[in-house]
């Protein structure tokens, strides 16, 4: 099996993670079943204000815990193994590539590539590319900006009064948005999937400052992909990068932009692409191994230690949840009581 259909499933059975846990939580919204605390990785803004709070104040949130449990993850993975995740368990980047091999299988889309082509070939298509790829990096400067403004000493009375609700304000969003109450929104998301049907992976390559905070702990990344150029036979069959580098271009990989999907390594028959950590070449097929087992690593070491689970009781979520608009009778009698 190569490592092309390894990822497929990979991702796969991340994605029905995340789809069970959607179920769960809203199983605890509507029916007051236990909160998934792993959902918390559909705030990921919160983790990174969680982990700034931490080191500027020394507090740690109490509401959402796994929020910043799975950001230090991510971050401790990628430092060590590269953009990984982005590739193998990111539910977004995964969603995207679903999208682009549906649209692979239809016969009216090679209409939408050969044009796309035409795009890519045009003399000043990376005049438009490299500049748009720094939006993401834009909205990233945006974040933490916002974040750092806040005096350390605010930042977890903040964090009581922001963060504590974010996960139900977020489903409250898309359960709004569902209904039709967020018409400009639903235009943009829209717009977002139209362009992914034409360029793979167009929020990950444009607009995702996640991916673009990931990227700068990429740049020293202990693991490498390097082409050796005196194997390289300049084929181009490693140009199909799902998002949109030239590896035939370069000799090291590492950059803000690279996802680790590692088919330009597959792709290659000279054995011109390596793999590497610290400089050893690793196996192709060993690298989701050591990037799940790390991930997952932290991730239990930070339960061993009491750090995952939400502080809220049962009845501060069933007032949270009566705030937030949705009207559960499980909430109003817990709080009768």
């Amino acid at each position: 099996m190569n490592i092309r259909k390894i990822r497929w499933l990979v991702q796969t059975a991340f994605f029905i993670l995340v789809v069970y846990g959607i179920y769960k939580y809203a199983q605890f919204i509507y029916y007051g079943a236990s909160r998934p605390d792993f959902m918390d990785g559909f705030c990921p803004i919160s983790g990174v204000y969680d982990i700034i709070m931490k080191i500027r104040s020394g507090v740690t949130d109490p509401f959402h815990p796994a929020a910043m449990v799975i950001m230090i993850a991510v971050i401790v993975t990628t430092f060590v193994f590269g953009k990984g995740f982005c590739s193998f368990i990111c539910p977004v980047g995964t969603l995207q590539d679903y999208i682009t091999f549906i649209r692979n299988k239809l016969t009216f889309f090679k209409k939408v590539d050969n044009v796309g082509k035409k795009i890519k070939d045009w003399k000043f298509y990376n005049f438009i590319d490299y500049p748009l790829r720094s939006i993401k990096f834009i909205l990233l400067a945006w974040i933490l900006y916002i974040i750092f403004q806040i005096p350390a000493q605010m930042m977890a009375m903040m964090n009581q009064n922001i963060n504590a609700a974010a996960d139900i304000e977020l489903f409250k969003f898309w359960v709004e948005l569902f209904k039709g109450n967020k018409p400009v929104v639903a235009a943009i998301l829209l717009a977002i999937v139209i362009f992914s049907v034409i360029i793979p992976r167009f929020w990950c390559k444009y607009l995702c400052p996640l991916g673009a905070f990931y990227g700068i702990f990429n740049l020293f990344s202990l693991t490498h992909l390097r082409r050796c150029p005196e194997k390289c036979n300049n084929c181009k069959l490693c140009s199909k990068c799902i998002i949109g580098l030239k590896p035939y271009k370069s000799v090291e990989f590492n950059n803000t932009e690279c996802t680790m999907c590692l088919d330009c390594r597959s792709a290659c028959n000279e054995n011109a692409v390596k793999l590497q950590i610290l400089g050893k070449e690793i196996p192709s097929l060993l690298y989701p191994v050591i990037l799940i087992g790390s991930f997952m690593g932290v991730i239990f070491l930070f339960m061993h230690f009491g750090v995952w689970h939400s502080q809220l009781s049962q009845k501060d979520e069933a007032y949270l949840i009566l705030k937030q608009g949705f009207n559960v009778e499980w909430a109003k009698g817990l709080l009768m009581k």
